[in-house]
């Protein structure tokens, strides 16, 4: 069972209010098919940055998302988005209007809190912010964060990290040690005694 799921711990605040910072979750690896909504974790690699990233699938392949500077809400397919979730119900933080039609195979990404969230509306250059759902590394398994299969993964996670800092501080501590070698002495050691055979 805990080789289906990881341990993510949230660092930053693009998912405010959904997930404060510390928040460990239990996020399934191969979930077997994405849905709008679906807070997940993702490779964001096709726009140059290193992950991965927390977000919510807000369009899939097929869909038509958009948003203009001032309305209350996203549209999808032609009708307002109901998102409970945004951040003080600001669906348009951040005052980035795009309008989408996301090709098939490709997901539209955007964090809970707007106003601060690395997500598809400023990457426009690549094809319009769309990610490949192949992109998605984990979806969040919907577990209570206080559950206890999530605190257990969030101590191995957090053992594991120290188990491998401490392995190579050894590590590279053996390296030196051998690199130094053993000290040859060099003329008579004291209180040896030299026996002649007969």
């Amino acid at each position: 069972m805990f080789g289906r799921f990881t341990p993510v711990k949230q660092f930053s605040e693009n998912m405010l209010p959904t997930l404060p910072v510390g928040d460990v979750l239990a996020m399934e690896k191969d979930p077997g098919e994405v849905r709008r909504g679906d807070v997940i974790t993702y490779d964001p690699s096709a726009w140059g940055l290193d992950g991965p990233f927390l977000g919510r699938v807000v369009a899939l392949g097929g869909d038509h998302i958009a948003y203009a500077a001032g309305d209350p809400a996203l549209t999808l397919n032609g009708k307002p988005l109901d998102e409970p979730y945004v951040r003080d119900g600001d669906a348009g933080a951040g005052g980035v209007s795009f309008a989408v039609s996301v090709p098939q195979g490709r997901m539209f990404v955007l964090g809970d809190n707007r106003g601060n969230s690395a997500d598809s509306r400023f990457h426009p250059e690549v094809h319009a912010g769309t990610l490949p759902v192949s992109a998605v590394t984990g979806v969040d398994s919907g577990l209570d964060r206080d559950a206890p299969l999530v605190a257990v993964l969030g101590l191995v996670s957090f053992a594991g990290t120290w188990l491998l800092l401490a392995g190579l501080g050894l590590g590279i501590a053996s390296l030196v040690a051998r690199r130094r070698g053993p000290v040859e002495a060099q003329g008579p050691v004291w209180g040896a005694t030299r026996v002649d055979a007969p």
